[in-house]
């Protein structure tokens, strides 16, 4: 078991109190768990179910359609959907009811709130018609984020045990990895071992790049032949009930592997460590990313790429092309987990726009995925290059962009006293 009755009430009971200087007498939220979507042309067949995770976290039922309300005078009221005898002979006793708990009938629902005379009703989680969310709304809807961003005792336990599997996945990926074998034989290897040690599916697509393709950020595996001295970049994760793990390493593929790579790897490692290091309680997420951003550019000039100050490099935000995404995203229950949508507009710092920009809590479960890639999309932009050119050694650059890239990532549990890394299980590689 998962969860249990006193994991789901301790839940309620955290958002209930953060709800109530909120929410006058009259007035109920409703959190819908969503419908099943119709594939196109597809007649009576549907996208695989997936329960809003709000809903999830709240109930630990996964069937479609149901609904869960809150008032501060009938507490917490849910409204069940009636398994069919047909639904059972076409699927059988789904075992999507992590907790079960007994609820009004479905049915029951418009009449209740008719009955109950609530001046406003606001609908949150995946919502018939998806609504806007705006006003009160909205401000229920990021207090409920908040709160599920804190984990739990057994949300902690959970994901510990699917990094455990992932770890499985990436002994075995390792062994398999040698120049003249493809990056979707590798994607098989890593899918087929979590899916036989217990994970339910991927969170994501996984990702292989090896050699150039390492460059691109959500490389999907191809027939590519991995050959001798590349790089090979491998971003997976393994899925329980929507929770999961996202971490990436990236491996030589042969033991002779050159120094420019293995002086790339060596600099994303130590920004890594420190990063990680910075990853506590009352740290701005932004200045973590601004660390790693200049830790980069330091790395850059003692390489030769660039040149000029430091100062002026970290001024002109000139590592921009070379780390062209955030230093990292909340984690847990889905790969984006409760996102920052209440960061309508988010900032740019060192040229990524961070939708990931607060102060870390104790709780808080972030992935720390510095990176560092020669893309050829980027590079080749003379528009965007432009602003550049001035601190940027061509020559060198040169004997750089065929490398790829490199990014390790790792998911980081905030504590009290510091913080734990809930997949230091999957080995990663020191040295190249």
């Amino acid at each position: 078991m998962y969860f249990t009755t006193a994991d789901i009430a301790a839940r309620r009971e955290r958002l209930a109190a953060q709800w109530q200087e909120q929410l006058n007498d009259d007035e109920a939220v409703l959190v819908y768990c969503g419908q099943p979507i119709q594939k196109p042309g597809g007649l009576d067949i549907t996208y695989p179910f997936l329960p809003h995770p709000a809903y999830f976290w709240l109930t630990g039922r996964r069937r479609e359609e149901e609904v869960l309300l809150y008032s501060k005078g009938e507490g917490w009221v849910e409204f069940q959907k009636e398994w069919t005898k047909e639904q059972a002979v076409w699927e059988g006793d789904r075992n999507d009811l992590l907790v079960q708990q007994p609820g009004k009938d479905l049915t029951e629902l418009e009449d209740y709130l008719k009955s109950k005379h609530f001046s406003t009703v606001y609908a949150l989680g995946q919502a018939p018609g998806n609504p806007a969310v705006e006003g009160k709304a909205f401000i229920l809807r990021t207090l409920m984020d908040q709160t599920r961003r804190v984990k739990d005792a057994a949300e902690v336990k959970l994901v510990r045990a699917i990094a455990d599997i992932a770890a499985r996945g990436y002994r075995t990926l390792k062994a398999a990895i040698r120049p003249g074998v493809s990056e979707k034989e590798l994607q098989l290897v890593f899918e087929t071992e979590i899916l036989r040690c217990g994970a339910h599916t991927v969170p994501y697509d996984t990702i292989v790049g090896s050699g150039p393709n390492a460059a691109t950020l959500h490389a999907l595996p191809t027939a590519r032949i991995i050959g001798e001295n590349e790089l090979v970049l491998v971003d997976a994760g393994a899925d329980i009930y929507d929770y999961c793990v996202d971490i990436t390493r990236t491996f030589g593929s042969s033991a002779a592997i050159g120094s420019r790579r293995k002086d790339l790897y060596g600099l994303v490692l130590s920004v890594q460590q420190e990063c990680i290091s910075m990853t506590q309680a009352g740290a701005w997420w932004r200045d973590v990313h601004g660390h790693a951003a200049k830790r980069f550019t330091e790395g850059l000039l003692g390489f030769g790429i660039f040149k000029g100050s430091l100062d002026t490099l970290i001024e002109k935000e000139v590592i921009a092309p070379f780390f062209p995404h955030g230093l990292g995203h909340l984690v847990g229950l889905r790969v984006r987990d409760t996102g920052q949508e209440e960061n309508l507009s988010p900032k740019k710092y060192f040229g990524s726009r961070l939708r990931v920009d607060l102060r870390l809590e104790a709780g808080h479960l972030i992935t720390v995925e510095p990176g560092l890639y020669f893309i050829k999309a980027l590079l080749e932009d003379r528009e965007l290059m432009k602003p550049y050119q001035d601190y940027i050694n061509q020559q060198e650059l040169e004997h750089w962009k065929t490398i790829g890239g490199v990014r390790i990532e790792d998911n980081i549990l905030i504590t009290e006293t510091g913080n734990e890394n809930l997949t230091a299980a999957v080995e990663k590689v020191e040295e190249l």
